[in-house]
C-alpha cells in the first residue's frame, strides 16, 4: 500500500513538473515570436545577436515570471546565486569550454588530418568577430535558459538529478537533429553535451559556469578556428578550417561536434565536472 501511495504521489508531482514546464517553454517561446515582431531591422552581421537577445528576454521573461513568482522557485535554486560567485563562476565556465573545444579540434587535426589555416587580415577578423562573439554569447545564454535553468530543476524535483540530465540531454540532442549535416552521431554528441552542460548547472558553478562554458565551447570552435559549430559555418577573413576525409573522427561539414573527438572531450570533461563537485560536497576532516 505505501508503495502504491508513493509511485502515485510521484507520478503526480512530475505531472506536476511536465505542467510548468509546458507552461515555461509556451511563455517563453510566445515572448520570443512577440519580441521578434517588433525588433528592428539590423547590420546582417548582428542576426546572431538580435534573434538571440530576443531569445533571451523571452525565456529570462518565462524564468522569472512563471519560475520565480507563479512557482515560487528561488534563485538560488534556478542556479544564479552560485557558491563560486556568478562573475568567476561564468569565467572558470569559459575557460574551460576553450580548453575543451581546442582539444576537440586539435584531436580533429592530429587524429582526422583535419586543417586549420592562418590567412591574416586581422582587422577584417576583428569586425567579424565582434558582432559573433555578442552572437554566441546570447545564444549560448538562452538554450541554458530554455534546456537547463528552470525546467532541469523543476524536473529534477520530481523525478532526481540523473533522470532530469537524461530527459533533458535527450532533448537538446533531438533540437539539433534539424541543423545543417546532423547526423546520428552529432546527435549523440549534441546530447552529451546536454550531459555536461547539465553537470555544469548541478556544480557549485551553476548557471554562471553552464553558461561560461556552453559561451566558451562555441566562441573557440567559430571564432577560434573558423571551424562549424553544430553544422553552421560562420566563415571568417583570417581562418580557414577544413576538415579530413573521415568524418567518423572530426565531424565532417557538421564540425568537430559530430565525430568522435568531441565524444572524447565531452565524457572527459563531464567526468572532469562530476568528480569537482563530489570534491565540493564532501566536508573537509576535523584536525
Amino acid at each position: 500500500m505505501t508503495a502504491r501511495v508513493s509511485f502515485a504521489a510521484r507520478a503526480r508531482g512530475t505531472g506536476a513538473a511536465v505542467a510548468w514546464i509546458v507552461a515555461f517553454a509556451f511563455l517563453g517561446g510566445a515572448a520570443t515570436w512577440a519580441l521578434d515582431q517588433v525588433r528592428p531591422h539590423s547590420d546582417p552581421r548582428w542576426w546572431l545577436a538580435w534573434g538571440s537577445l530576443v531569445s533571451v528576454v523571452g525565456f529570462g521573461l518565462a524564468t522569472w515570471l512563471v519560475g520565480r513568482v507563479l512557482d515560487r522557485r528561488s534563485w538560488d535554486e534556478l542556479g544564479w546565486h552560485p557558491r563560486t560567485g556568478v562573475f568567476r563562476g561564468w569565467a572558470l565556465g569559459f575557460a574551460v569550454g576553450a580548453v575543451m573545444a581546442s582539444a576537440a579540434v586539435g584531436l580533429a587535426v592530429a587524429a582526422g588530418r583535419a586543417a586549420v589555416t592562418a590567412r591574416g587580415g586581422w582587422p577584417a577578423w576583428s569586425a567579424a568577430a565582434l558582432p559573433l562573439g555578442a552572437g554566441f554569447l546570447l545564444a549560448a545564454l538562452t538554450e541554458e535558459l530554455m534546456f537547463r535553468g528552470y525546467p532541469l530543476r523543476r524536473l529534477a524535483n520530481a523525478v532526481g538529478a540523473g533522470p532530469a540530465t537524461a530527459l533533458g540531454a535527450l532533448g537538446f540532442g533531438l533540437a539539433h537533429l534539424g541543423n545543417p549535416g546532423a547526423t546520428a552521431f552529432s546527435t549523440l554528441n549534441v546530447a552529451l553535451a546536454g550531459v555536461w552542460l547539465a553537470c555544469a548547472f548541478f556544480s557549485p558553478g551553476g548557471m554562471p559556469l553552464g553558461w561560461g562554458a556552453h559561451f566558451g565551447w562555441n566562441a573557440t570552435l567559430a571564432l577560434g578556428f573558423a571551424a562549424p559549430v553544430s553544422g553552421y559555418a560562420f566563415p571568417l577573413p583570417a581562418f580557414e578550417y577544413r576538415p579530413g576525409s573521415h568524418g567518423w573522427i572530426d565531424g565532417g561539414a557538421f564540425g568537430p561536434e559530430g565525430g568522435i573527438v568531441s565524444t572524447l572531450v565531452m565524457l572527459a570533461g563531464t567526468t572532469a565536472l562530476v568528480a569537482w563537485s563530489r570534491t565540493a560536497r564532501t566536508p573537509e576532516p576535523a584536525a
